[in-house]
């Protein structure tokens, strides 16, 4: 690449306030290792509106951009290139990356920058028809997927993916990196002090449930079938009320043992998992799920918890290999509740620091290939 100056530019809430803005940052820190340097370019996380971009408080490097406000913005963000164009010249860009932009998108950045000798890059991390909005954005959703998963790879110059089921379906595309979600394992967040009650049993789910991604209601039915006075499960990110909202009411007599912690900050997340003694989340086998990689597993792996889930993506490859958590079969609540007892009788986990197998260093020698 000419000039080392890259510019990633998404759907992402920095500098951490989602999964996309962790994967995104940790990324970000290999490129800088290997002595390109980032300028990221994502969305407020607030429905505030204001033109153009602007700074990210005290992180020279990050921009946003506010959200489209109506369907006719949200339109004309899909076909503008005009702010992706000027931070690429702004800053003598030698790459641009789109992190899961639509695929018209793609197209319309590729078109203007390949006169000006800038390469264009994809980071996909998922193929999903799912959408909220209007009709007309939830039909727009079904065939951008369709183009992404069929199409990106001959468009981009370059393709960044996230599990080994989409590394094979854009195998043609000659310049491709696999990149599991990353974390920087020396950053203090995985070095917490956890806070353990050394009587109790903790499970633990961390994160904003997708209703047609998630199955949190399996989880705590299977949880409260246990009926054991010495195991608790803890939710973070979800309220009681959400919860309710979303699957119905919880029985009064079993709910104690319970917590629902709502959303946090990233920092308080992980510290969560840190002090819980096994992690759990439940997805079914879809195309969705099997083509993505679950940002919760990789965090939940790195604080080196048992994890119990179901075989989706390439979760399964890291349980075998470290031996700790189960992988599903089916997620029926039975088996989800045998698995929490057959983990409740192992005992509580005793960690000896994080695990690095998704420390951002150990893809470098793989980045470096990609670029050369």
């Amino acid at each position: 690449m000419k000039n080392r100056t890259i510019i990633y530019t998404g759907g992402f809430a920095l500098p951490d306030k989602n999964a996309a803005a962790n994967r995104v940052v940790s990324n970000g820190k290999i490129f800088a290792s290997l002595g390109y340097e980032t300028v990221f370019l994502g969305l407020s996380d607030s429905d505030e509106q204001f033109d153009g971009t602007r700074q990210i408080n005290g992180k020279s490097e990050m921009l946003e951009q506010a959200r489209p406000a109506s369907v006719k913005e949200w339109v004309y963000r899909i076909f503008a290139t005009k702010e992706i164009c000027f931070l690429a010249e702004k800053h003598n860009a030698g790459m641009v990356i789109l992190y899961n932009l639509p695929f018209f998108t793609l197209w319309r950045v590729k078109k203007a920058l390949s006169k000006k000798n800038i390469e264009v890059a994809y980071d996909c991390t998922e193929w999903t028809k799912d959408t909220e909005g209007s009709v007309i954005k939830r039909a727009f959703k079904v065939f951008d997927e369709f183009l992404v998963s069929n199409f990106a790879h001959k468009v981009a110059d370059r393709m960044i993916v996230i599990s080994s089921k989409m590394r094979k379906k854009y195998s043609s595309c000659q310049k491709l990196l696999l990149l599991p979600p990353l974390v920087d394992a020396n950053d203090p967040i995985w070095h917490q002090k956890p806070q353990k009650n050394p009587d109790l049993f903790e499970f633990c789910f961390a994160g904003v449930p997708d209703g047609k991604k998630e199955s949190l209601d399996k989880v705590v039915e299977a949880f409260l079938s246990l009926k054991n006075k010495n195991a608790r499960l803890k939710i973070v990110g979800v309220t009681k009320e959400e919860y309710i909202s979303r699957y119905g009411e919880l029985p009064s007599d079993l709910s104690d043992g319970i917590s629902f912690m709502g959303r946090v900050s990233h920092e308080e997340a992980v510290k969560n998992i840190l002090g819980c003694d096994c992690y759990i989340f439940i997805r079914r086998s879809d195309k969705r799920n099997n083509a993505g990689f679950p940002t919760k597993f990789a965090e939940a792996f790195t604080c080196a918890i048992p994890v119990i889930t179901t075989d989706v993506s390439d979760v399964g490859a890291y349980i075998k290999e470290s031996g700790r958590g189960e992988v599903l079969a089916d997620m029926t609540t039975e088996k989800i509740a045998f698995a929490m007892q057959s983990a409740v009788k192992k005992g509580k986990n005793m960690s000896d620091g994080p695990d690095i197998r998704f420390h951002y260093e150990t893809y470098l020698k793989d980045t470096e290939k990609w670029f050369e």
